[in-house]
């Protein structure tokens, strides 16, 4: 017993606060635990659970008195996260679908994109194959004017 007394009074001059002081040889017969603890992961929010907090915020809102930030702690979130999903949730983003709207869009864009392209170089083709076209005639017309004026000069000499 007073050795156990002995040992407790020479740790309490050892320690200092809850730190050993520097020198002092860490206790050797406490071994450590070598049960493997599981890594933390991320914790991921459904839609449906992000709705669910901002039905519960904006009722809490209406009662004041800091039950917000009291619910928010419990639940283990930042305000700064609830302005965020308010926002997606006001343009119609925070949806339920695996595929937000931004991807559908992006997908349809893409597509017709595609399209649009096909059909400028059509376009252009038909545009230079008509630009030929109106050369040709312009130099046509040309040739035939002056034929007209040759003829009509010998028209006026007989």
């Amino acid at each position: 017993m007073e050795s156990k007394l002995l040992n407790i009074a020479s740790e309490s001059a050892e320690m200092k606060g809850n730190r050993r002081s520097t020198g002092v040889p860490a206790d050797v017969s406490v071994r450590p635990d070598s049960e493997v603890t599981p890594r933390a992961k991320r914790r991921y929010l459904t839609v449906a659970y992000k709705l669910k907090i901002l039905e519960t915020v904006a009722a809490l809102r209406e009662q004041g008195h800091g039950s917000v930030g009291a619910y928010l702690r419990k639940e283990g979130l930042y305000y700064s996260s609830i302005r965020t999903w308010e926002k997606l949730r006001d343009q119609g983003r925070l949806t339920s679908s695996r595929k937000g709207p931004r991807e559908k869009n992006r997908e349809a864009l893409l597509a017709e994109n595609k399209q649009l392209r096909r059909k400028l170089e059509q376009t252009q083709k038909r545009l230079a194959k008509t630009e030929l076209i109106v050369e040709l005639q312009k130099k046509l017309s040309a040739i035939m004017e002056l034929d007209e004026s040759k003829n009509t000069e010998r028209n006026d000499a007989e």
